[in-house]
């Protein structure tokens, strides 16, 4: 009996699952992905200031577009933005000034740096999951990664948005021509955006990886990816519907969404790092171009740069 259990277990620690989270543990995943939430609520507002901005002045008057871009941030970062029901911050709030002056400049600057903070924890923990050690590419080069990463998060809002508007609007066209009740039509509109964010998220969390300098083989990038995508939309649906329920207290509507933002950054970068370990046991030996290092090494690595990271973050 008792050497049955001995074997399962042994079957389980040797499979690809099994793999992944001794390497996730090996690396402390957990210790990685609590410092990624909290250096992502120091830099959380910083970067909606300048990925609003960016994308208000993007979408300018178009409506429908706008309101899509507030339900998907409220997606990703549920209880944050205001859409109507409660929330921290509207979006009128988070929309920099966009006269020119030297103190906007450097309100920009500041607010840039803050934001990318959060990409640096994010790629730190992608390295050190990924055992690649830290080899000395330069502050500019890894700034620019970093700026490379926040534009690709925010591309992937925009995108989501827009897709989301015109999924919809063809959604109900086709409804319509088919005859189809409005219940199934929305029904049906509703799976496509759900479809549509899902091959968005895989592109992102696909480009993150690749930003982090990680190189899994084609196959295990796309494949983990697409697990990661599905994860992280079971996450944004259970975090909204915390939410929803919470603001219905208005005496813990805004605590509810602090913990709420702060528990999602954490399950969200959990997720991710899950993925990226996954990714990394394509099979015994290290993917090419990357460097394996002991655990201890790389885990060492990895705690000084969450130190960076939360002193950034902190500092604005």
């Amino acid at each position: 009996m008792l050497g049955g259990v001995g074997q399962l277990v042994g079957r389980l620690r040797r499979s690809r699952v099994g793999r992944a989270l001794e390497r996730y543990q090996e690396a402390h995943g957990n210790l990685i992905a609590g410092g990624i939430a909290y250096t992502g609520l120091f830099s959380v507002f910083a970067a909606l200031a300048i990925g609003v901005s960016a994308l208000m002045a993007f979408v300018g008057s178009h409506d429908s577009v706008r309101r899509s871009v507030v339900t998907t941030i409220d997606s990703l970062l549920p209880g944050v933005v205001d859409t109507g029901s409660g929330g921290l911050v509207t979006v009128d709030q988070l929309v920099l000034d966009s006269a020119l002056t030297v103190g906007s400049v450097l309100a920009v600057a500041a607010l840039m740096f803050s934001a990318m903070s959060l990409m640096g924890a994010i790629r730190t923990g992608l390295r050190a999951v990924f055992t690649l050690t830290d080899q000395s590419t330069g502050l500019v080069r890894t700034q620019l990664m970093n700026l490379v990463g926040f534009v690709i998060i925010v591309v992937g809002v925009l995108v989501t948005a827009v897709a989301s508007v015109l999924t919809r609007l063809l959604s109900g066209e086709a409804g319509q021509a088919l005859g189809l009740s409005g219940a199934l039509t929305s029904t049906g509109s509703r799976v496509a955006v759900l479809v549509v964010s899902f091959v968005i998220d895989s592109g992102i969390l696909a480009l993150l990886v690749r930003v982090s300098g990680a190189r899994p083989p084609r196959r295990d990038l796309l494949w983990g990816s697409a697990l990661g995508a599905l994860a992280l939309g079971v996450l944004r649906e259970l975090g909204t519907d915390v939410v929803g329920s919470s603001a219905s207290n208005p005496l813990l509507a805004s605590f509810a969404a602090v913990a709420v933002l702060l528990l999602w950054l954490n399950l969200a970068a959990r997720v991710v790092l899950l993925t990226a370990a996954w990714m990394a046991e394509a099979d015994e030996a290290p993917a090419e171009g990357s460097h394996r290092v002991p655990p201890d090494e790389a885990s060492a690595q990895t705690t000084k740069g969450i130190r960076r990271a939360l002193g950034a973050g902190e500092g604005h």
